[in-house]
């Protein structure tokens, strides 16, 4: 019997693909044929996704033979990129707490003002526009690009390139090459700037890296180039597409828009819920097996690959009742939208702020906030963060 061909196609833009839920319900691990005809594990229940993506006996190092990989860009994306969250413990771990500190809540919280008349900033442009206004360039992608480029003290006038060079590396339609180059060129840029900031006393993350890591020897350029990539390609993209997927969830759901918009309380409720329900890092949860592992009844053998993607565990009906559905009632506090073990997500206490920021002061400024075009004429991404192209928006 021919094996499942991975990644699923998805029948609805806003679901995940109905295969996660047929293979749950019949054979919850099994093999998946991957683009190159190689053949991973695939695991779609909540319990077996998280106690995979928290065993440490399974690598993250894409660089290993093996490895499992979505797609030829994929493998281009990711190759030569030693940033931690390609490094198992403890390397991952030595690296990781170099800037546990800047993302701690107690932190990122400090930056809810100027995010807040970031907000500001964004809605008069909008209403000065008059409408009707493409929401993921007038809102979507300037907040967490301006709060990542302010956090890393990058040129504003560069947020235009370092949106680009993401978009292209991380956009699954690239080919190989191109993917290469995007990537390249950011990490050239992040080289320039290293070397520009050396001997600094400034207190921007860069220059602190470069004192405290760098010089001291903790790590090498290279290193600090791709950690910079990742805090960049983090900052921008995910947020973005949250933001731009949350709204238009919620114009899909008009119901839930008012309760927000009545009831600001329910909003940090509300954008757990966005998360469970979107998981816009549906390409995350590949891993490579280092020893033999047991799951249930199944033994993954040392050197099989693992995809335990985390849009499958978000939406298992034995965890959420009717997963489907979007509610801003619902408990969704135990969702993996972030991942789960030494490798989530670094930087979901910013991606949060941001996100209840946005969620909170929208609907109050813009509380008739309706889609401008028909939802068939919508084009999603193809990238490894899922997201839209353009939300053109009234109100």
């Amino acid at each position: 019997m021919a094996k499942p061909q991975w990644p699923f196609p998805r029948t609805c833009p806003l679901q995940p693909p109905p295969a996660l839920d047929e293979i749950r319900a019949q054979t919850p691990i099994t093999k998946v044929e991957l683009w190159d005809g190689s053949a991973a594990w695939l695991a779609t229940r909540y319990d077996d996704v998280r106690t995979l993506l928290g065993n440490t006996q399974l690598s993250s190092d894409t660089s290993a033979e093996g490895f499992p990989q979505s797609s030829k860009t994929v493998v281009a994306q990711r190759s030569g990129q030693k940033n931690f969250a390609r490094l198992d413990p403890p390397e991952h771990d030595r690296h990781r707490l170099m800037l546990t500190a800047d993302f701690m809540v107690k932190h990122v919280r400090s930056l809810r003002p100027y995010l807040d008349q970031l907000l500001d900033d964004c809605f008069d442009e909008m209403e000065r526009a008059a409408g009707p206004v493409d929401l993921v360039k007038a809102l979507a992608q300037p907040v967490p690009a301006n709060i990542i480029v302010q956090m890393l003290d990058l040129p504003p006038d560069r947020s235009d390139f370092f949106l680009d060079r993401v978009n292209r590396w991380m956009s699954l339609d690239s080919t190989p090459e191109e993917s290469d180059a995007a990537g390249a060129e950011v990490l050239d840029y992040f080289g320039a700037l290293i070397n520009q900031r050396k001997g600094s006393s400034g207190e921007d993350l860069v220059s602190r890296m470069i004192r405290d890591h760098l010089e001291t020897g903790d790590l090498t350029e290279s290193e600090l180039q791709h950690m910079l990539h990742l805090l960049l390609v983090g900052g921008f993209d995910t947020t973005a597409n949250m933001i731009a997927l949350g709204t238009l969830v919620f114009l899909q759901n008009p119901d839930q828009w008012d309760r927000i918009r009545e009831d600001p309380a329910l909003v940090p409720g509300a954008v757990e819920e966005l998360l469970r329900y979107l998981s816009v890092a549906h390409h995350v949860g590949f891993r490579l097996a280092k020893e033999d592992v047991d799951i249930g009844d199944t033994c993954i053998h040392a050197g099989d690959g693992v995809i335990a993607p985390i849009i499958a565990a978000n939406h298992d009906p034995a965890v959420f009742e009717n997963p489907h559905s979007f509610d801003v009632k619902r408990d969704a506090r135990r969702h993996l939208a972030f991942g789960y073990g030494v490798h989530q997500c670094l930087g979901q206490a910013l991606a949060r702020v941001e996100l209840q920021a946005v969620f909170t002061k929208l609907p109050q400024r813009f509380p008739k906030l309706a889609l401008a075009c028909d939802f068939d004429e919508l084009r999603f991404k193809n990238a490894l963060i899922y997201g839209i192209e353009e939300l053109p928006v009234t109100w």
